[in-house]
């Protein structure tokens, strides 16, 4: 924890900016998969998509199709909220992190200056480190933000082709079903 209070203000606005980047991923994570477990079993959007299926018959295949990419894409942008914060975070964090060096290389000059010429190794590095280390935090949030917004992503992309996969497979088997149609 000291190394947090010497970062300064930047140092908390980071560590703030990682619990929060945290809790997004994780209530995602948990979101996305309990919505893969869903939709292997046939289930949430699918039943929807089954149900629009059922109401629009007699409607063209293609029509069908366009009406069921809407309720689709809906979904996608449903299950991708959030998710943006991560890639926000990854973007601040370096620049807040390089805010926190410069706050600290101004604050190590400053103390030279006031230092009348007699610079003392130790006192310009003692600033300089405090100046870097938020460097560091700034890219460490960086980093593990962009790693799960980049996962996340993934996980959304994969949901999305399952989804379009089976609402096809839906279609099919009706247009193909003579009972139905």
């Amino acid at each position: 924890m000291e190394w947090l209070a010497k970062s300064g203000i930047v140092g908390y606005v980071l560590a703030g900016i990682s619990v929060i980047t945290l809790a997004v991923f994780l209530e995602r994570a948990v979101i996305l998969h309990w919505e893969r477990s869903r939709l292997k079993k046939g289930r949430g959007i699918m039943e929807k998509i089954a149900e629009m299926i059922r109401i629009n018959a007699g409607t063209p295949p293609a029509s069908l199709g366009e009406l069921i990419t809407f309720k689709i894409e809906d979904k996608i942008e449903q299950l991708s909220s959030s998710i943006t914060f991560l890639r926000l975070a990854s973007t601040i964090s370096p620049l807040l992190g390089l805010l926190g060096t410069v706050i600290g290389m101004i604050k190590a000059f400053k103390q030279v200056s006031e230092m009348g010429g007699m610079v003392k190794p130790a006192v310009l590095a003692s600033g300089i480190w405090v100046a870097l280390l938020t460097t560091a935090e700034g890219l460490i949030v960086a980093i593990a933000a962009f790693l799960m917004y980049h996962y996340l992503q993934h996980l959304v992309g994969r949901i999305g082709k399952g989804i379009a996969r089976e609402a096809e497979v839906l279609i099919i088997e009706y247009s193909n079903d003579p009972d139905k149609s």
